[in-house]
């Protein structure tokens, strides 16, 4: 949780920002560098934390 609010270490951020650029770049045809530029957009503007909150208020079918 830590990583999602910014208060990780930059190694642990980095090891986040790796997985999901991998991701990133996978699901939307992109090269990696441009999936860690997204991946780390998203972490340091809080996004992912935002995304991560309304998926877990998500209601199961």
């Amino acid at each position: 949780m830590k990583v999602l609010e910014n208060k990780a270490t930059e190694a642990q951020k980095n090891v986040v920002i790796a997985n999901a650029a991998t991701a990133i770049s996978v699901a939307q045809d992109l090269n990696l560098h441009e999936g860690s530029a997204i991946a780390r957009e998203s972490l340091e503007s809080g996004e992912a934390l935002k995304s991560f909150e309304k998926l877990m208020h998500l209601k199961p079918v």
